[in-house]
């Protein structure tokens, strides 16, 4: 079986590379489109392979539904749509990977989710991360749950470089050497909650005294990179690095740090949870989307994102907490996230795609044993 993979984000997300190596361990070849054309890259993504595809796997949506102005949005949207069509009229089947409920910082969240809502129901498969993904999906939109594979995120722990030493970390980032680090990494969007992060940390100065906060990233635009600027240039004990971190530097951010805060407004699935967890560091984080469910008992310092007080007083909680011992059971938290175990259960959804050969197979294995 040959599967197109799409869009192609792997330079800036080792995610899909990760999740391609596991699944061509199995007897399915992935490949990706070479290029981007304007006019229904999709289809004619699939049209080019030579030889054929079969499944069509698609990921994040925001590459294809561009546009700042309504009717501009309102176009890409419907050729959005006619491309999906035209690929479906090839036979080729479709699975969908929802990563997120919406795309952040949408200004048509309406129009996205009425895209979303048909995507949904004209996909053969779709794959999300989390049972309490899926749970909110089924809460917003009407479609088969039947069609539903819930698969993990995986890890991200053979994807960098492994840990150094704290103190060496420390010295080359130039940050202070002693007291608590509490890292936020990542690029640098409203919808992480940043600005409520700052307030907090400020209010809770007399709790920090000798702990640091490392905020890291860059940010996509430049009115929101003056805010927060200004926010940090008026709280204590904070350092900014404003820019994109390489994937080469990423270590000595997670040497560097004693504890992962994210305090999301809102999340469906976290990478930058799972990348935390590839690294053994404790998070701080709100109850959302699929993050309980991942962290499983390294749970101690999550907490709800309808108390105002929330990340206060887990952040207070944190500097008392044995921070060994929940870095163990983020470990071991992290285990459960095998890519061996995600590339074989993505390929029998391709398979899925075609119930009659699927059935068969499933029946040969069973007489063979297997």
């Amino acid at each position: 079986m040959r599967v197109l993979m799409m869009p192609d984000y792997r330079e800036g997300n080792p995610y899909q590379q990760l999740l391609v190596n596991a699944i061509e361990k199995t007897a399915v070849q992935v490949v990706f489109p070479k290029g981007y054309r304007r006019i229904f890259p999709i289809f004619r993504a699939v049209r080019d392979q030579q030889p054929s595809v079969q499944v069509l796997h698609l990921h994040w949506l925001e590459l294809y539904l561009r546009g700042n102005h309504p009717f501009l949005k309102v176009l890409y949207a419907l050729k959005f749509l006619i491309d999906i069509l035209l690929v479906r009229l090839t036979g080729t089947r479709l699975v969908w990977t929802i990563h997120d409920q919406l795309e952040h910082e949408n200004a048509f969240p309406q129009l996205e989710r009425w895209v979303r809502s048909i995507l949904i129901n004209v996909a053969d498969r779709l794959i999300v991360h989390s049972q309490s993904a899926l749970t909110s999906l089924t809460q917003e939109y009407t479609f088969d749950p039947t069609k539903v594979d819930v698969i993990a995120h995986g890890h991200y722990r053979t994807a960098y470089s492994q840990l150094i030493n704290q103190i060496q970390a420390r010295k080359q980032l130039n940050l202070p050497l002693e007291g608590k680090l509490y890292l936020h990494l990542g690029a640098l969007r409203p919808y992480k909650g940043i600005e409520h992060l700052l307030e907090v940390w400020q209010a809770n100065h007399n709790h920090l005294a000798d702990a640091t906060l490392l905020i890291a990233g860059l940010a996509r635009d430049s009115a929101y990179l003056q805010k927060l600027q200004s926010s940090i240039s008026q709280t204590k004990q904070v350092v900014f690095y404003p820019q994109f971190i390489e994937d080469r530097e990423i270590y000595l951010f997670f040497s560097a740090a004693d504890l992962i805060v994210l305090p999301y407004k809102r999340i469906l699935t976290s990478g930058s949870v799972i990348l935390a967890m590839s690294y053994g560091k404790p998070v701080i984080a709100p109850r959302l989307g699929s993050i309980p469910e991942v962290l499983g008992a390294a749970d101690w310092l999550l907490y709800e994102p309808t108390n105002p007080q929330g990340l206060s007083d887990a952040i207070r909680k944190s500097r008392d907490c044995c921070l060994q011992d929940l870095q163990m059971l983020t470990a071991q938290a992290c285990d459960r996230l095998d890519w061996n175990a995600i590339g074989t259960k993505t390929a029998r959804c391709y398979y899925q795609c075609f119930p009659d050969s699927y059935k068969l197979l499933v029946s040969a294995k069973q007489k063979l044993g297997r």
